[in-house]
Parts: C-alpha cells; structure tokens; sequence
C-alpha cells in the first residue's frame, strides 16, 4: 500500500519537515543509470538523489522536487490524468520532462504539507477532521472526466457508462494526500495508477486499502482509527455498491499476492465472497 516506507530508527536528522525526514530516513541508494542520466538533464546532482520507498524505485527525492520514472505510455497516462485533477484538486506541478534511454522522466515540485498518516500520529484530536477532508477528496474528483486515452481501469469487467467515465486515481490512502496544519488537503500525490472509469471503483479501492490491507489492519494509533473512521464516514465507503467492492477485492489479492502468505490474505477473499 505504501509509496513511503521507512524502516529501523536511524534518529531525526536536521530540519523539521516530513519531506526532510523522508529523504534523510531514505539514505543513498545505488542509483539506476537511467535515472542518473535524466537527474543530469535536470541538471540534479545524481549523487544527492534518494529513492522514494515502494517496489518499484520509480521515484526519487532531490531535496525540493521529485524525480519520477516511467515508460514514456505510463508518464503520458500520469500526467494527463494529474493535470485533469488539478482542476479541482492540489497536485504536483511538472517542472520538466525529459527522455533517458528507453524511459521518460518527469521532476515535479514537492508540496507544502505531511500525509495524512503522519498528522494523524502527530495529531490524533485533529485526526477525523483530516479523514473528512481526504474522504471528500473523492466527490471532487468524481466530477473530473478522463482525458481521451487514458486508459480503462484494469479488469472492471462489462465496461462503464460513457456518463460515469471519470480520472479515478486508484491509490487515494494516507500516505497519498498530504494535509496542512488544521487536517485541510494541501496535496494529492502518486498518480501512476490512474485510469479511466467508475468514481464507485476508486471509493471501493481507498474502501479495501484503509479496511482490509493487512499493514492498515497492523497500525493501532488512534489518530490512525480517528483518520480512517472520518474518511469511511465522509466518502460514504461503506456505502459503495458490491459489485464494486468485489472489484476492489480482487484488485488487492492480485496486488498482494506475491507480498503476503495466503493465510494473511484469507479476509480479502473472505470480503470477496460476501461482496457477490
């Protein structure tokens, strides 16, 4: 589930902002050829670059931006979809595109504000407050219609109405949308996943991410609880047709397969089978 990983506890480095702290906790990292070549286009010391957690190094910090990776199909997809949002919603600004081999590259600006995870630890009685604002992040984007290319949501089945054909960002959870000092949404991130298709599948997604995802079922901070209560509650998640939670059931068994023992998965497909 997570863009942002951080292990051990290697101590709080200088500075006091999360995006400090992750690029310190993050350390040095062999960095790819590729993305040293496209960091040198930018004109971004390759040596400063720290990779951004998740499985697939396709991101790196540079201290105030983001170097992203991509095949240039998966970019193209990300940006339309980012740059469709941005109507309606906070998100990274493009400074720059460039190609690296086989590979494009984009470096985007890092915005103000700590994902919601973080203001939840650091300010539980603020916590369902900033879960109401993330929650409402969903019927504003619901009102965004896809970009013409953008690719359909993966295994939907049966297709969509042409009239409920939305962005649908696909990993809409905590550590995605950053918030501000009083749990407002400053910033909505990671648009690799995005699609084309039904606003119910991506409330079925952040329904399975923040309800069944086995590292969200581990975390027992209140402020964590406090979050996802106010965002089950302000997106209506509970709500979402079955049809669609059966969707997102089988999107997250895919998803996790080869990262968890099948036992530790046996609620999802237990979910799955009270969804049909």
């Amino acid at each position: 589930m997570h863009r942002i990983t951080v292990s051990g506890d290697p101590g709080e480095p200088d500075g006091d902002t999360w995006w400090s702290r992750l690029c310190h906790y993050a350390g040095m990292v062999q960095v790819p050829s590729a993305v040293a070549q496209a960091a040198e286009i930018f004109g971004v010391d390759p040596e400063a670059l720290r990779m951004l957690g998740g499985n697939s190094g396709s991101a790196w910090g540079t201290g105030d931006r983001v170097l992203r990776m991509g095949r240039p199909a998966v970019i193209e997809a990300e940006l339309a979809a980012s740059a469709a949002a941005a109507a309606v919603l906070p998100v990274p600004a493009v400074l720059g595109r460039a190609e690296a081999g086989d590979m494009s590259a984009v470096l985007l600006e890092v915005i103000p504000g700590q994902p919601a995870a973080g203001f939840a630890r650091d300010r539980p009685g603020r916590a369902r407050a900033a879960g109401r604002a993330c929650g409402a992040v969903h019927a504003l984007l619901a009102g965004v219609p896809a970009p013409a290319g953008l690719r359909a949501v993966p295994d939907s089945g049966g297709g969509v109405p042409g009239e409920r054909t939305r962005v649908v960002h696909l990993d809409l959870h905590p550590f995605n949308i950053l918030c501000g000092a009083d749990g407002e949404v400053t910033g909505v991130l990671d648009w690799a996943n995005a699609a084309a298709g039904d606003p119910d599948l991506d409330r079925a997604r952040t329904w399975a991410i923040l309800t069944l995802d086995p590292a969200a079922r581990a975390r027992d901070e209140p402020g964590w609880a406090a979050l996802r209560d106010g965002w089950i509650e302000s997106a209506a998640l509970r709500d979402v047709p079955a049809a669609c939670r059966a969707w997102a059931c089988r999107f997250m068994l895919a998803d996790l397969a080869q990262r968890y023992p099948a036992d530790e998965l046996e609620h999802i497909a237990d979910a799955l089978d009270q969804a049909l």
